[in-house]
Formats: C-alpha cells, sequence, structure tokens
C-alpha cells in the first residue's frame, strides 16, 4: 500500500513549491527579455534584474560611445539571473539597469540622438541597416508583456517546479 502523507503538510509544501516557482518565474523572464530585446553592445542585455525593489535605470553605456555607434557585435552573455529570497507576498520587480532602457523598450517619449543629432525614437531608430534589430519589431517589449508571450514563460516556470 503507498505510503500517506498527512494532509498537515500541504500548506508549507504549497508554499514552499510556490515560491520555488516563482524565482523560475523570474529568471525565464529574464531570459526571454535578454533574448528578445535588442543588442548593440551588450549593455541592455546584460542589466535585466530581479530585485526587491522597483529597478532604476543607472548604467551607462559599456564600452561607453556616442549611442549611434553601433560596435561589432559582443555576442549575447546569458547570465542566469540571481533571485533575491522573498516571502509569499513579498513583490519580485525584473527591470533594467540602463539609462536608456526606456528608449530600448520603446516607451513613449523615450527618444536619443541618431545619427544626424536628430532625436529618435527606437521605434525610428529601428529602420537603421547597422543595428541589431529584434525579431519581434520595434515593440518587442510590448509583443512580450502585453501579448502573451510572459504568460508563456510563467507557465513553463511552473512546469518545471512540478505544477502540470
Amino acid at each position: 500500500m503507498p505510503s500517506r502523507k498527512s494532509i498537515s503538510k500541504l500548506p508549507t509544501d504549497l508554499r514552499k513549491v510556490i515560491l520555488k516557482g516563482r524565482k523560475q518565474m523570474a529568471k525565464d523572464i529574464v531570459y526571454s527579455l535578454t533574448e528578445d530585446g535588442p543588442w548593440w553592445t551588450g549593455t541592455f542585455g546584460e542589466n535585466w534584474v530581479v530585485s526587491k525593489t522597483p529597478v532604476k535605470p543607472t548604467r551607462k553605456r559599456s564600452p561607453q560611445t556616442a549611442f549611434n555607434d553601433v560596435p561589432d557585435p559582443t555576442g549575447r552573455k546569458f547570465k542566469n539571473a540571481r533571485v533575491p529570497t522573498a516571502k509569499m507576498g513579498q513583490d519580485l520587480y525584473v527591470g533594467n539597469r540602463a539609462k536608456y532602457a526606456g528608449f530600448a523598450i520603446n516607451a513613449p517619449g523615450q527618444t536619443l540622438p541618431d545619427r544626424t543629432g536628430k532625436q529618435v525614437t527606437y521605434g525610428e531608430h529601428y529602420n537603421n541597416p547597422k543595428i541589431t534589430p529584434t525579431a519581434k519589431g520595434p515593440n518587442w517589449y510590448n509583443v512580450y508583456t502585453l501579448g502573451g508571450l510572459i504568460n508563456k514563460d510563467i507557465d513553463k516556470a511552473f512546469k518545471k517546479v512540478g505544477f502540470k
């Protein structure tokens, strides 16, 4: 006869697997944002983080070149996102620390100078043949967050930790 486990342990066991799933979910989301996002110097792609507080865009572009200079591609470096230990009910934030993060996600009103010095949005900059465009277009971030792709990452993460 199979052994039975007391139902009294269910809340504790469920809490553990939910926290494990949430941690995996944050890692999977960071991976997808790195994979789907634009890539010039690597600064933006390498600055997706998970935090207990809202993430502030404070990191300068590296190498520090004029924004409209696109250096040779450095290749994507995927690091396993560090996820802080959080308790049930405690918020976790996924954000990007690059100073130009708002521009790179094509947020309304976010501009940077093009080769002529004219302020352009990422959507306008996207048409430059020398950049490394995203496969999902200039609105890649909205496609991921609002188009349902984030939900696939959430489902995938919880399946990895045992939810079927």
